[in-house]
């Protein structure tokens, strides 16, 4: 529910993402990445870039509704979405990552693009040099879905309903990678340090047999 919620407020409310658009997303295979990806292609109607580090990570991200996938491990990102961009750039970014990825964020965004900030998975938070917003005119923004909670609780709720509706309206899928019963929480967490997961990993209670013994 975060990850979608954090998603969809930030290409809603903060991007406001228009049909027809180009997005870049990068770690697209992670939890929030993954649900901006099933919220641009199959709500926005936007043209989904997604960045993610294999490929087999990048056939599920395609299965979510990328219409490219970029390897950044093996391929330059700003080279390729100039490249299938013709040049203009990402009309939105939704970057998760930070370091050296969001460098190349900046030099790929479109003339008055819009970047969000939404995490630094890469452990390096960048330094922004303020003359590549001049030149480009473009915007940097930044989104911590949680603190809407107690600061704005009525967009924090809109967020909410906006998911929840979307789920029965059968727009939108979650990912699960992969579910652990409760007393395996410490593979849980290996798992997703190990860098295996894809989307979501989940933690069953109701089917952890040592609970209901």
């Amino acid at each position: 529910m975060v990850s979608y919620c954090t998603a969809w407020m930030a290409l809603k409310r903060k991007a406001k993402l228009k049909e027809g658009e180009t997005i870049l997303i990068t770690s697209a295979a992670g939890a929030v990445g993954l649900a901006a990806v099933d919220l641009a292609a199959n709500v926005f109607n936007a043209k989904v870039i997604a960045a993610c580090g294999s490929p087999e990570k990048g056939a599920i991200v395609k299965q979510k509704g990328a219409h490219t996938v970029i390897d950044y491990r093996t391929e330059s990102v700003k080279g390729r979405v100039k490249e299938i961009t013709d040049g203009h750039g990402a009309d939105v970014i939704f970057d998760a990552v930070g370091g050296d990825v969001f460098k190349d964020c900046l030099r790929c965004v479109a003339f008055e693009g819009r970047i969000l900030v939404i995490g630094f998975a890469s452990g390096d938070i960048p330094r922004i040099p303020a003359n590549v917003l001049l030149v480009k005119s473009c915007s940097v923004i930044g989104l911590y879905w949680g603190s809407y909670s107690m600061r704005d609780p009525l967009a924090f709720k809109e967020s909410v309903n906006g998911v929840l509706q979307l789920v029965k309206e059968k727009k939108i899928s979650p990912h699960i990678s992969r579910a652990f019963p409760l007393s395996q929480v410490n593979e849980a967490f290996q798992f997703v340090m190990s860098r295996k997961s894809v989307g979501k990993v989940v933690l069953d209670i109701a089917s952890d047999a040592s609970l209901n013994a």
